[in-house]
């Protein structure tokens, strides 16, 4: 908690660096963890619990930052007159391009034989991390604007597309492809249910906003306790599907941002304010308090790997971010593919899910591990210097 004080004030000192907070919540982690002084543990309860909470809190107001309006649903009028291409659509084609360049990086590694799932390593190229991309972009104040809707669109698409198809293909590598898989679909059919009744009490019965706001001072403080019980009930919702509890975060929050009124805007501050004060320093920094340096570091085979998985890692953002220039200058599509490049979590999660089912080895495992921490390291500095 003391590092998640220090670190800001810190950076603060050193502003030719640039380095965005996040990355230093992760460096202070390596410090203090098992591949620094070690006086923190790998696994300790507490920190693993708060660490947890942070990802899911960040999900959610990864959700509460999308603006529904600008996803390009523009009515005939605005069509007429020639707008630029919309963020949901550049962010499409750019996964998409993004996709298929994986998979072809992906054979090449089976046929080199460093991994027997072409599929798997495709989606595991694939992913971007919304956890870093959401707070960098808040923290140049970029994240509501037209350019940063387009970004976090397309983080937005890696991140739970990917996610979505790695539970088709383990499953389909594990035990073949059985019904279970259509479970996730009851998520999405609770997001559209929980929208469409909340949309009715909440804003159309009588009374209902004016108790809302009656309570939401002092004490009571309820909006904020509206919002945390609608993330708790999809994180749950999402447990019980046996899909990943980060999808059901997302949701609420985009359900939250779907509901809230000009008038909420305080329930914003408050609900940043919990998170970025507090829960998701927190996660950063146990995400570099888990990086095992030393497994690394016994494995030549890994060492070798990571040139080329980095640079496989940042041309499959690279090159299909190319298609932001139809709406932005050059500059912007340069930093959108490199912030784009970061990983975080969840190529590690997808890492740790192929190791297990065998379609990757240790060596490989080990290196994707040290990309995603170089990327997160390298990417939101070289975006903050592209677009201060």
């Amino acid at each position: 908690i003391f590092l998640a004080f220090l670190v800001p004030i810190i950076l603060s000192r050193f502003r030719k660096l640039r380095l965005p907070i996040v990355v230093g919540e992760i460096i202070a982690g390596i410090i203090i963890g098992r591949s620094g002084f070690g006086w923190v543990q790998h696994h300790e309860l507490v920190l693993d619990l708060l660490a947890e909470l942070g990802f899911v809190f960040l999900m959610f107001l990864s959700g509460m930052e999308i603006d529904f309006s600008s996803l390009g649903l523009l009515n005939g009028k605005q069509k007429a007159e020639k707008q630029p291409a919309s963020p949901i659509r550049l962010a499409g084609i750019s996964f998409l391009l993004t996709l298929g360049m994986s998979t072809l990086i992906g054979f090449a590694f089976t046929w080199a034989d460093l991994a027997s799932s072409p599929w798997m390593i495709a989606l595991i190229l694939s992913t971007t991390s919304l956890g870093v991309v959401v707070p960098v972009l808040k923290e140049q104040g970029l994240s509501s604007g037209r350019y940063g809707q387009t970004l976090l669109i397309s983080a937005l698409i890696a991140d739970f597309v990917t996610m979505l198809l790695i539970t088709v293909v383990v499953a389909a590598l594990s035990h073949g492809l059985t019904l279970d898989i259509l479970l996730v679909g009851l998520l999405f059919v609770a997001f559209f249910l929980m929208y469409y009744f909340g949309g009715i009490f909440f804003n159309r019965v009588k009374g209902v906003r004016r108790i809302l706001e009656e309570l939401s001072s002092a004490t009571a403080q309820i909006k904020v306790r509206a919002a945390f019980t609608m993330m708790l009930i999809f994180v749950a919702l999402a447990e019980m599907l046996g899909t990943e509890v980060i999808l059901g975060a997302f949701l609420a929050g985009a359900i939250v941002s779907l509901l809230k009124r000009p008038e909420d805007e305080s329930l914003i501050h408050q609900l940043d304010a919990i998170g970025y004060g507090f829960f998701i320093p927190i996660f950063f920094i146990m995400v570099g308090v888990d990086f095992n340096l030393a497994s690394l570091l016994s494995s030549p085979t890994a060492l070798l790997l990571v040139p080329l998985l980095l640079l496989s890692a940042a041309a499959v953002k690279l090159l299909p971010s190319l298609i932001f220039k139809s709406s932005f200058s050059w500059k912007q599509t340069l930093a959108a593919g490199t912030i784009l490049s970061s990983r975080l979590s969840l190529i590690i999660a997808a890492s740790a899910i192929g190791l297990r089912i065998g379609v990757i080895n240790e060596s490989f495992n080990a290196a994707i591990i040290l990309v995603a921490i170089a990327t997160v390291v390298i990417a939101p500095p070289i975006f903050t210097r592209l677009i201060p």
